[in-house]
């Protein structure tokens, strides 16, 4: 094995990256997972193998394509943040940052064989969005591969490696050490005759991903590369119904044409395969939410009028967004049990109180303690109507800052501020530093909901259902709108848009930069939680106890799931699930894109703070304080144990602590053993 050229602690470009571990090798470099210190997150960083930069020519040609790589700013596309090179035993090791995708790939998903068919959709539907939005700025990929797919967090696809394959274009395919350049399942047939290729050669190779991705297999098999050149240029093209019946004709059709052997006989752009699938994946949501039992309505029939895009509960008259109830799942519980009955195991063996604090007032309702940009601090608001910032090792009390009125939000901390919002309707911004204000702004009605920010913007909500985007700089306003109810939870921001729900069941989609509204929607009752989103689906629960996935792009129903109890918290999303707790004692566990019920598990009370993600697993914490960590694949308890305080807040999760604040005005630090 060759000797790591990066060891975990050292530093790249004068400490600007710290390498925490190295976490894959390719054909044209090795990556890292580093931490930027200048701006306080993971990063991926890609260092080019020594063979590639010895050449002169190749260091040019990666600077140039990574400067246009990071003008690719797409949800479906792998953000570059940085180029540059650092020095190491006086040799000079080139580099370019990207974002931190720790989901894995798509090539490991695969692996457990064909996704499902809606699901194989929506995923197509992402990768068509990203590589259409490059075509039309003229970037070019050349080694689309499963490999090259990545997966986030939220469970949506990012496609990585623009341009990078261009460092290997002027060397032979049918050679060794052309490793990484065109990958030989995934090549065009041009590529594999040496011809000149464009975006149809793209077209062709996520043809061929499209076809694994609905198959659980590529189309050609060879022993060789030279043989797989072979096929991709002369063998028939296979169909994918044939090997999954599930398959629809049209999508077969679709896959088989990006595939031709023949540049000028596949599709024109990829912007047509986006189109197709968009109207694909609209028939089969309007066959399974059963507005046409033929399963033959086409989506240029979709109605316009308001009734349309309107919420209706099963309960209601209306039929046309009747949907049966998913089908009953094994219960992750022993038979005749009830939700709460089993026993409390307290691990008192992995979970140990390490410090306590004492404020004068509860805790509760959004306040959850945040980390500031100082990693040692830890910051709480209470409803005393003060700020507390603590040692995050031991809880002493560091500062103290009186904030006039009692407080029932988290602080944000972003960059060298922390903003604060209380109950009086003011929220200012405070040196992270020494607490002096910087800008301090009255909103005039109650502020209960957790302020976010993105982009230079901080958005406030206040109780009036006033949304406010202020300059984070300087607190002035950018632009207001009013959604004519109470908001009572934090707005959520996605891409290039905010979403939030009222007291009155609206759901609403603005613009971020502009606040101009998108869409908005009528649920079935109140909406006291923050949705939850990802590139295309929008989900929420409501206090009728409906969980809704919405599109993203235009709020219509993608699917509901009805509890028999109120949804007061937000769930969350773990790579193809989405996870939610109700008011019934019940955790759920429903598949993305269909809202198939994949398992559900009984919980030890009522959730009483937002679901969180830890070491794979789910985290719920009854208002009681009964913690339990679930197995997200499984639904199986893996850890419980009592908090013994009544708890509103999330916790903050940071490695292997949990910080929580408390009813009886406590913030308590736990240490959880990772099993």
């Amino acid at each position: 094995m060759a000797p790591k050229i990066f060891i975990k602690g050292e530093k790249l470009e004068d400490g600007h990256y710290t390498v925490h571990d190295e976490i894959g090798v390719g054909g044209m470099g090795v990556v890292y997972h580093c931490k930027d210190e200048l701006l306080l997150r993971d990063v991926a960083i890609k260092l080019l193998l020594p063979s590639l930069t010895a050449d002169k020519k190749n260091i040019e040609v990666f600077k140039e394509e990574a400067r246009l790589a990071a003008q690719l700013e797409h949800p479906n596309i792998v953000t570059v943040f940085d180029v540059g090179v650092t020095s190491k035993n006086d040799k000079e090791h080139h580099f370019v940052a990207m974002e931190y995708l720790p989901g894995g790939n798509l090539a490991q998903k695969l692996a457990g064989g064909p996704l499902p068919i809606e699901h194989a959709l929506n995923w197509m539907k992402q990768l068509a969005s990203g590589l259409s939005f490059a075509h039309k700025r003229g970037v070019v990929h050349q080694d689309i591969k499963a490999d090259n797919i990545f997966i986030t967090n939220e469970g949506d696809l990012k496609i990585g490696d623009f341009g990078l394959a261009r460092l290997l274009v002027g060397r032979v395919y049918m050679n060794s050490s052309t490793k990484g350049m065109g990958t030989p399942a995934y090549m065009s047939p041009e590529l594999c005759k040496g011809e000149p290729q464009d975006y149809r050669s793209d077209i062709y190779s996520m043809g061929i991903l499209f076809y694994e991705m609905a198959t659980g297999q590529l189309p050609y098999r060879a022993n060789g590369m030279i043989e797989m050149a072979m096929k991709h240029t002369n063998a028939p093209i296979p169909s994918a119904r044939r090997v999954n019946a599930a398959i629809p004709e049209i999508l077969d059709r679709v896959i088989a044409k990006m595939m031709a052997k023949l540049p000028d006989e596949r599709y024109g752009a990829m912007s047509d395969v986006l189109g197709l699938l968009d109207d694909l994946i609209f028939e089969m949501r309007v066959a399974r939410m059963g507005l046409n039992p033929s399963g033959t309505f086409k989506a240029t029939q979709a109605k316009t009028a308001d009734d349309e895009n309107k919420i209706v509960n099963k309960d209601k008259s209306s039929k046309a967004l009747d949907m049966p109830l998913a089908p009953p799942v094994q219960q992750a519980m022993p038979k005749g049990a009830k939700p709460g009955s089993e026993k409390v195991d307290n691990s008192s063996d992995k979970v140990s109180l390490r410090w306590t604090f004492a404020t004068k007032g509860p805790i509760g309702w959004q306040s959850s303690p945040v980390k500031g940009r100082d990693p040692k601090l830890i910051y709480t608001a209470s409803s005393d109507g003060r700020l507390y910032i603590n040692d995050i090792a031991g809880g002493a009390l560091l500062h103290c800052y009186d904030l006039e009125a009692p407080a029932l939000t988290s602080p944000l901390c972003l960059g060298d501020k922390v903003y604060v919002a209380d109950l009086s309707g003011r929220i200012r911004a405070l040196s992270q530093s020494d607490l002096n204000i910087v800008w301090s702004r009255s909103m005039d009605h109650p502020v209960i909901a957790n302020p976010v920010a993105s982009g230079g913007l901080l958005i406030v909500a206040d109780k009036a259902g006033r949304l406010f985007a202020l300059d984070s700089n300087d607190g002035k306003n950018v632009w207001q709108f009013d959604a004519n109810a109470p908001i009572l939870a934090a707005p959520r921001i996605h891409g290039d848009s905010v979403y939030f729900g009222t007291k009155l069941g609206h759901v609403f989609c603005l613009n971020l930069k502009t606040g101009r509204q998108k869409w908005r929607q009528v649920a079935d009752g109140r909406i006291v939680s923050t949705p939850i989103a990802s590139v295309d689906t929008v989900y929420l629960g409501t206090q009728q106890g409906t969980f809704f996935a919405l599109d993203a792009e235009s709020g219509r129903i993608i699917w509901e799931y009805q509890t028999n109890g109120a949804i007061l918290h937000s769930g969350v999303i773990s790579f193809t699930s989405v996870l939610f707790a109700s008011h019934d004692r019940w955790l759920y566990c429903c598949e993305k894109y269909d809202g198939k019920l994949r398992w559900k598990s009984a919980c030890d009370g009522p959730s009483g703070s937002n679901l969180q993600i830890w070491n794979e697993k789910i985290l719920t914490i009854s208002k009681q304080g009964q913690a339990q960590l679930f197995e997200d694949k499984t639904g199986k308890v893996a850890m419980r144990f009592a908090l013994h305080k009544d708890c509103e807040a999330a916790p903050y999760l940071d490695d292997s602590r949990l910080y929580i604040g408390s009813v009886d005005g406590r913030i308590n630090c736990l240490d959880l053993k990772k099993s």
